[in-house]
């Protein structure tokens, strides 16, 4: 992996002119819980622009995600960690992630099928959209509690070439090299990066290289054809989950991971009529995964274990859109197949003990959708989907929503839905603790909210939630094997406040407090604290300068660590966050930044053992033309 990050290196050097690409604008459209585009959706959506995401310029999508109510973010440690996100308080595998659209999760892993955020480069993100409560009745199993969707740039008219550098503390890197532009006819993207987090914490690193090739293509009025190709190769290297950390660990031997991901996808959408419009699309997610970890001494309760993974997802989806003068009917269908391979082990006193397994299932499903606006200023939603998997029985889900826009700037929303998780392939096939007995997770859910607009300037949200899993996947110690048994209820509010008091100037204000319940059992769960909250302060200083400040506040939560050979459950304290980003826009091609991620150097844990990084600096530099 050195020797190709050394290579792009050498290019970047001798290419001064290219780079990512310039900032695009995304329609003003929502594109995440539907079956396609529309203007507005009833679901509590959370939209993280291209403007915000510069703006902010995190160092990793987690911090990022920070930012939008109803998300709790869990991380081990520094970059080299397995980073989680929770919505409104459910599993981290409860929460699907597309990018572009495409479905990433890889349910071969050890965490159900959760997936790491840390994985992707804040970079070569345009756009992220997050859509909170059940989405089965879109996207079928898995959509359980929100779905992110993470959308990458799209090219406007013309060409772009552009470079962007940046470098800081503990040894960071991040280099990005792209050539984006758009005919009447053609579009086209090549973006490449490498970037390497360094070591901000013990032990903690990550290196990945990432590739993105899109080619779209309209041979006439009412037709457009494209093909994208992303590959991302990646390595890193942590003190093992729950083993107490830098701090509390027995011995210095780290977790070590290298994986690929590659994501094909090709579509075709077409006008059949004018008011009928169809989308067909298929795509490909493949991960390659190879881990080995060295346990937690005294190796009872996690012992030596590695495993070698290939997980494949097919998926192809028609989509037909009617659409009249207030009113839209999406019908289709899909089908899903969904292959996965694991070779592994566990040492038990010296001996392995293998934990392979080999799963194959598919899903075919069909699914309606109705938008109408019967008067201006109520909008009404519904959407059915039926799914057919494979060695399971048959599931329906639903989802209704309403909004009612009032006088004076007052909007009020509800909506209620079921999801549907089948069991995940380690669940189901893992040699030592799977069970092909497990059922689907399942998940009942509402929300209400209420909204005030003030002349543009000034908005205030409030939504109220509650979700109801049921047959959760757990791991019984007395049989030693997955059980359906826990059923959890999280309930608690959402607040967002964004106020634009000059055009130069905008204060976001939010905060989540959730409240958990795990029903019939004296436990609790980890990596969701009650409240978390933060301000954003952006500001236009003068002619080329900008300036974000954000602040995040994090609660008490609990974590559990196993470095005495038994699990103890521990409540880390809680900490405030301070980041702070100064952009100078030299010139219409030239942009310098400094940015300061933890500015007060707050000290605090992220999980037992595992102390935050501290206050470092990096500086970047981009070119466009």
């Amino acid at each position: 992996m050195h020797r190709h990050r050394k290579a792009l290196l050498w290019l970047v050097a001798c290419s001064p002119s290219l780079a990512v690409a310039a900032g695009t604008t995304l329609e003003d459209v929502v594109v995440t819980g539907a079956f396609s585009r529309q203007p507005a959706l009833t679901s509590s959506v959370s939209v993280l622009d291209e403007a915000r995401i510069e703006a902010l310029n995190k160092r990793n999508l987690a911090d990022l995600l920070k930012t939008v109510p109803g998300l709790l973010v869990e991380e081990q440690g520094g970059p080299g960690g397995l980073t989680a996100v929770s919505v409104r308080g459910g599993e981290a595998n409860f929460t699907l992630v597309l990018l572009d659209g495409v479905p990433i999760n890889d349910p071969t892993n050890t965490r159900g099928g959760g997936f790491d955020f840390a994985d992707l480069n804040p970079a070569l993100v345009q756009r992220i959209e997050v859509v909170r409560g059940p989405q089965s009745a879109v996207y079928g199993s898995d959509a359980v509690a929100g779905v992110i969707n993470i959308i990458t740039r799209r090219p406007l008219a013309g060409h772009t070439q552009s470079l962007y550098a940046e470098a800081g503390s503990d040894d960071f890197e991040n280099l990005q090299l792209g050539l984006i532009g758009r005919t009447d006819a053609f579009d086209y993207a090549l973006e490449l990066s490498a970037r390497d987090d360094g070591e901000p914490t013990p032990g903690s690193e990550r290196e990945s290289e990432n590739l993105r090739l899109r080619v779209g293509w309209q041979p006439l009025a009412g037709h457009r054809f494209s093909a994208s190709y992303r590959y991302l190769q990646g390595e890193r290297s942590s003190f093992p989950e729950q083993s107490g950390g830098p701090v509390f660990a027995r011995t210095d031997d780290l977790d070590r991971a290298d994986y690929e991901n590659r994501v094909t996808a090709f579509n075709w959408a077409f006008d059949v009529t004018d008011g009928w419009h169809s989308d067909l699309s298929v795509s490909r997610f493949r991960r390659d995964e190879s881990v080995e970890s060295p346990g937690i001494p005294p190796f009872i309760e996690v012992p030596p274990n590695g495993s070698d993974t290939d997980f494949r997802r097919d998926r192809a989806r028609w989509v037909n859109s009617l659409r009249g003068a207030a009113w839209s009917v999406d019908i289709g269908a899909d089908y899903r197949r969904e292959e996965g391979d694991s070779t592994g082990f566990v040492e038990f006193f010296g001996a392995r003990t293998p934990t392979d397994f080999s799963l194959k299932r598919a899903t075919t499903g069909v699914f309606a959708q109705l938008s109408a606006r019967p008067v201006p200023a109520i909008l009404l939603q519904g959407s059915a989907r039926h799914d057919e998997p494979e060695d399971f029985d048959s599931e329906t889900s639903w989802r209704l929503g309403a909004s009612y826009s009032l006088p004076l700037g007052f909007e009020l929303s509800a909506n209620w839905g079921e999801a549907y998780k089948l069991p995940s392939f380690f669940a189901l096939g893992n040699a030592l603790v799977g069970n092909p007995d497990l059922a689907p997770e399942q998940a009942e859910a509402w929300d209400a909210g209420i909204a005030f607009n003030a002349a543009g300037r000034l908005r205030l949200q409030a939504t109220w939630f509650r979700n109801d899993f049921e047959d959760l996947v757990d791991f019984d110690d007395e049989t030693f094997r997955n059980v359906n048994r826990q059923n959890v209820r999280t309930s608690g509010v959402e607040l967002r406040v964004s106020w634009q008091s000059t055009p130069a100037w905008q204060l976001v204000a939010t905060g989540t407090y959730t409240e958990i319940d795990v029903r019939g059992a004296d436990t609790v769960l980890t990596g969701r604290p009650e409240w978390v909250g933060g301000l954003l302060s952006q500001w236009r200083i003068g002619r080329g300068w900008q300036s974000a400040l954000d602040y995040r506040y994090t609660g008490t939560q609990w974590a559990v660590s196993r470095h005495t050979g038994e699990a103890l459950a521990r409540k880390l304290g809680d900490y405030h966050r301070l980041d702070w980003v100064l952009r100078w826009t030299a010139s219409p091609h030239w942009q310098l930044q400094l940015s300061v991620d933890n500015l007060s150097d707050e000290h605090y844990e992220t999980a037992v053992g595992f102390a935050a990084p501290d206050r470092a600096l990096r500086i970047g530099v981009g070119f466009t033309h």
